[in-house]
């Protein structure tokens, strides 16, 4: 069985598009919406602030992505004497190095600029609600937890973490599902798991206020098992099948995602409002869901051409050091320079801006050649035993 742009296992070069067009996403919300002052009076900031409200949502398409990817690995691999060894090693080649080196500079950094203890900048980059979010709890990947008790006023180096957090606890609870869990069971449960999200978002959302439930694994799991479920259809022949015959009808189904997506848009667009928080994170994990179905299906068309446009794809391939050292640089430069937070309201600002968004990108880009990369592949040196691996039924 093989999805149509290429072969299960393989690397497909259109999600490495849909990488890049997820933390497309994210940059523009953190480096325009977050920094551009709707308060400004400038057309511009109006702009943007009404159409791209939703950009934050660029970490659900990673969620479901990841979920495509580490789910669709797990069930390829799960018939396998080495299974659990070798996806650990394999994940702490990718997310370990880098994550502890950004930590590492977010212990000494402080030290460095001392002299600067009192501007506002650093507050945001480094001591805001310090004590709020121990440091022992980014060396476990539990932030997210006391994040949820802050609605995300933690040091902002940091801040995007998260998600990784997220992910991390999601690396342990999916293998073993997908371990002890028969096959033809799976979308069984993955469905239930999935419709028990919204609920438990709506249970903390009316009978525990102070929690934020943007950042905690419960609430965020339907989106990460919404690309889980994906894989499994991709690698069922009969619903792969199903799903390539009818491979026009993703289309309807996207408008009408989007035009969902519209509505939050324009009513619900905060990642706490009651619509969002209830069945807004699901609606957005089916949107992405159907694009990721689109661009694993589609042979030709202006979606998959866009996804293999060579600067997206680039971009894909470094996303993850851009995901994590893109805002704190942001914040770095406009204090260093401007000498205050990150904020734009001029053309120097602007400038400012760019200078850390080419920053970013050329730091991520020597990383991923010169550091991650390396280590990736001394990972895959650690092969799966797949003398009983089989194909999913």
């Amino acid at each position: 069985m093989t999805p149509s742009n290429g072969p299960i296992g393989s690397r497909i070069p259109a999600l490495d598009g849909l990488r890049g067009l997820a933390i497309s996403l994210v940059v523009f919300h953190h480096y325009a919406y977050f920094a551009y002052s709707k308060s400004s009076h400038n057309w511009l900031a109006y702009v943007i602030h009404a159409i791209f409200p939703l950009s934050w949502t660029g970490v659900d398409l990673f969620f479901v992505l990841s979920g495509f990817l580490i789910g669709g690995i797990l069930m390829d691999y799960r018939n396998t004497e080495n299974y659990f060894r070798t996806f650990y090693i394999r994940r702490i080649c990718r997310i370990f190095p880098l994550y502890f080196l950004w930590l590492v500079l977010f212990a000494i950094l402080p030290w460095l600029l001392s002299a600067c203890c009192f501007q506002g900048w650093y507050n945001w980059l480094f001591a805001k609600d310090f004590s709020k979010v121990p440091m022992w709890s980014y060396t476990v990947f539990l932030q997210n937890i006391f994040f949820s008790r802050t609605f995300l006023a933690a040091s902002y180096w940091m801040i995007v973490t998260w998600s990784l957090a997220v992910e991390e606890q999601f690396y342990l609870l999916l293998p073993a599902i997908i371990w002890f869990v028969p096959v033809r069971k799976l979308p069984y449960v993955l469905a239930l798991l999935i419709l028990f999200a919204p609920v438990y978002r709506l249970f903390l959302y009316l009978y525990h206020p102070e929690i934020y439930t943007f950042v905690l694994l419960p609430c965020r799991m339907d989106t990460l098992l919404t690309g889980v479920l994906c894989a499994y259809w991709i690698r069922h022949e009969r619903s792969r099948l199903w799903l390539e015959k009818r491979q026009g009808r993703l289309y309807p189904a996207l408008v009408v995602l989007l035009a969902g997506a519209g509505y939050l848009t324009a009513n619900a667009n905060s990642p706490y409002s009651f619509e969002m928080v209830f069945l807004g994170y699901s609606w957005l994990a089916l949107l992405y869901a159907c694009l990721l179905l689109i661009v694993i299906t589609e042979k030709k068309g202006i979606i998959i051409s866009f996804m293999h446009l060579p600067l997206l794809r680039n971009l894909g391939i470094i996303a993850y050091g851009v995901y994590l050292m893109h805002f704190a640089i942001n914040i770095l430069m406009h204090g260093l320079i401007l000498g205050r937070e990150m904020y734009i309201t001029n053309l120097l600002d602007v400038s400012v801006t760019v200078m850390a968004l080419f920053t970013t990108l050329l730091l991520a880009t020597l990383s991923w050649h010169f550091f991650e990369k390396p280590i990736i592949k001394w990972g895959h040196s650690f092969s799966y035993n797949d003398k009983n691996i089989q194909p999913v039924k």
